[in-house]
């Protein structure tokens, strides 16, 4: 459980990472950084990013042994998986996205709908 628990803390750490790296660095701040230099909120976003980075890599070399193990019951566990036949993932795919269409074609619709009401009932107040 100590495993499971390491991996879940491994990949959140990563996504805190990734996180910290794509909102840390943005175009305002490059075009400062043309001017002046890297930025202060992207130089703190790096330096808390590479601390958790550090974290998760120190954490994960000390539980390796159980952290290689969680990953083989793991892979062990997808074998057991009954996965859909590529027809049915094809069909199921095709419905979700006829299934969304329809949804905001009719969202849409009703936007516009109500748009129209208003500037009419505004045109026959005012």
């Amino acid at each position: 459980m100590k495993a499971k628990r390491s991996l879940a803390l491994f990949l959140v750490s990563c996504l805190i990472l990734c996180a910290f790296f794509c909102f840390g660095v943005s175009a305002a701040d490059a075009a400062e950084a043309e001017n002046e230099g890297i930025s202060t909120f992207a130089l703190v976003s790096i330096i808390i990013g590479g601390v958790v980075l550090v974290a998760a890599v120190v954490l994960c070399i000390v539980k390796r042994k159980k952290l290689a193990e969680s990953l083989r019951a793991y892979k062990r566990e997808l074998k057991n998986v009954t996965w859909f036949s590529w027809k049915n993932v094809v069909r199921s795919t095709i419905f979700v996205i006829v299934a969304i269409l329809v949804v905001a074609t009719v969202i849409g619709v009703l936007d516009f709908a109500f748009f129209q009401g208003q500037r009419l009932l505004v045109k026959w107040i005012g």
